[in-house]
């Protein structure tokens, strides 16, 4: 189920908003009475989004925002502001702060559930986005592997299988041969360590549709 925090220190005002959206699309809501108890509730449970109140005695909407913005946990959770507030330099800060929107109060309720509607759908949209990258960025992973250990591999497993009768072989081409697997060996082992190194990747096109990463372009981006 889709969990809404409601952020504010006026209880009729959270009271209204809770209300407000218990109407529609069977949301989990909560109340926090103010921005320590918000950043409390986030920190044990991310919500889906948060509707913040600007002006609240203590930590104020704008730097509970900033925090929840400057978390790699919880940066992606949508923010709306809900003021009473409408001057411009307000909504400045709040959209400084990394809020997604803003809602004036006293508020209109279908303007509300639309508006919240619309932020949880993008962070859906996101999300999807996302794990396709992923996937795409895993399958690209695999296929590039394949293709870069696949010659090495077979090179370490056909001087294996020359070395099996080593008894027949000369002391020159059981060395050689030795040489030659640990030459393929050592590739393998730098290939990997390259794709370890690599926090972007940029595709190339491969067979079909398939694609690989580029290693030495994506160390290149990687470097800058």
């Amino acid at each position: 189920m889709t969990k809404i925090l409601i952020v504010d220190d006026d209880p009729n005002v959270a009271l209204l908003v809770k209300m407000t959206l218990s109407k529609h699309d069977g949301y989990s809501l909560e109340i926090a009475k103010n921005g320590d108890r918000a950043l409390e509730r986030i920190r044990e449970a991310p919500p889906d989004l948060v509707l913040l109140d600007l002006m609240m005695p203590g930590i104020d909407g704008i730097e509970v925002c900033r925090r929840i913005k400057s978390d790699e946990k919880t940066k992606f959770i949508p923010v709306l502001m809900l003021t009473a507030k409408r001057e411009s330099a307000d909504m400045i800060l709040g959209m400084e702060a990394g809020a997604n929107d803003y809602i004036t109060k006293p508020f209109n309720p279908e303007e509300l559930v639309a508006r919240v509607r619309v932020h949880l759908r993008i962070k859906a949209l996101e999300k999807e986005a996302a794990a396709k990258v992923e996937l795409e960025t895993a399958l690209g992973m695999s296929v590039t592997l394949q293709h870069k250990i696949n010659n090495p591999l077979t090179g370490v497993v056909g001087n294996i299988e020359l070395l099996k009768d080593w008894e027949k072989l000369s002391k020159n081409d059981v060395d050689e041969a030795i040489e030659s697997a640990y030459v393929c060996a050592l590739r393998i082992k730098n290939i990997i360590k390259q794709m370890g190194k690599l926090n972007r990747v940029i595709s190339t096109p491969y067979i079909g549709d398939q694609k690989m990463i580029d290693i030495d372009k994506s160390l290149e981006e990687t470097k800058e």
